[in-house]
């Protein structure tokens, strides 16, 4: 082999060598920004759902919820509310797929499963979005591997919002009512926002598969069947055994509700029955 023919073969070797270490470092730079793409999604995502949804406890609490729209009511005991399986929860402590829901064809009792629930993520679930985020998901949950699932929204069944409605949130019952604000409703934990804490399903609480004994009487409010007849219990006990924390009405529309309005809507609370455990 000439000296030409040597040199010629070095030169392409080295050219080849160059070319190699450009194509490795292309590669290595490639991977890297897309590591750090996927991480900082991954990251993103994490950060913007809210600790109790990305990994959520064990609750069972209600509350009996009224929205009025210009002056007409939601019925949450139509088929577009109702939910019809039975996978929300159950007398055992183990955390369900639904954050809150409503079920037995009752009105205005709903029923949370989820430690933290705000009443912003309670309208979100339902179709009303004011506490941002994607309008289909509540958020991503990550208790079950590194990779998250989704948290769905249950639908858009609530109706349309009014141009120039404002939204006034009383709470209360018939004997006593106050106003609230708005975005406290949003974004607050509804047991702070009521002022009343669930007598069940605190983290450091749950620590048996039967979450019976927290309860007194040993009963709540999510049964298949409901008693129609009066029950002798009082209100108290009552509110007891369905660990009901209290009552909110929102009135969507331009001007504030009368006196009369409000009163009218805390008279009108559907009533407590007893009820055992159940889907």
């Amino acid at each position: 082999m000439s000296e030409t023919e040597v040199s010629n073969k070095t030169q392409a070797s080295k050219s080849t060598l160059k070319l190699s270490k450009r194509v490795a470092a292309y590669a290595a730079a490639t991977l890297a920004a897309i590591t750090l793409l996927v991480g900082g999604w991954y990251g993103y995502v994490y950060a913007s759902t809210p600790e109790h949804l990305r990994k959520p406890t064990y609750q069972h609490y209600h509350y009996r919820t009224q929205i009025l729209v210009n002056g007409k009511a939601v019925d949450f005991s139509k088929d577009e509310f109702q939910v019809v399986s039975g996978n929300s929860t159950t007398c055992s402590a183990e955390v369900g797929s639904i954050p809150i829901d409503f079920h037995d064809k009752m009105d205005q009792l709903t029923h949370v499963h989820w430690n933290g629930m705000t009443g912003g993520e309670f309208l979100k679930y339902f179709g009303w979005n004011y506490i941002g985020g994607e309008d289909e998901l509540l958020g991503r949950r990550y208790d079950a591997g590194i990779i998250p699932s989704s948290v769905k929204i249950y639908g858009k069944v609530l109706p349309t919002v009014p141009d120039k409605a404002n939204f006034y949130v009383y709470v209360g019952d018939k004997n006593d009512y106050q106003q609230k604000v708005w975005n406290d409703f949003l974004k607050q934990d509804l047991e702070t926002f009521f002022g009343k804490k669930s007598n069940v399903g605190h983290n450091e609480e749950v620590s048996s598969a039967n979450v019976l004994d927290w309860l007194f009487p040993k009963a709540s409010a999510h049964g298949g069947v409901v008693d129609e007849h009066p029950s002798e219990k009082t209100e108290e006990e009552l509110t007891r055994i369905n660990n009901l924390v209290g009552n909110v009405a929102i009135f969507v529309q331009e001007k504030e509700p009368t006196k009369e309005q409000i009163q009218a809507r805390f008279d009108n609370l559907v009533p407590l029955h007893e009820s055992t455990c159940g889907d």
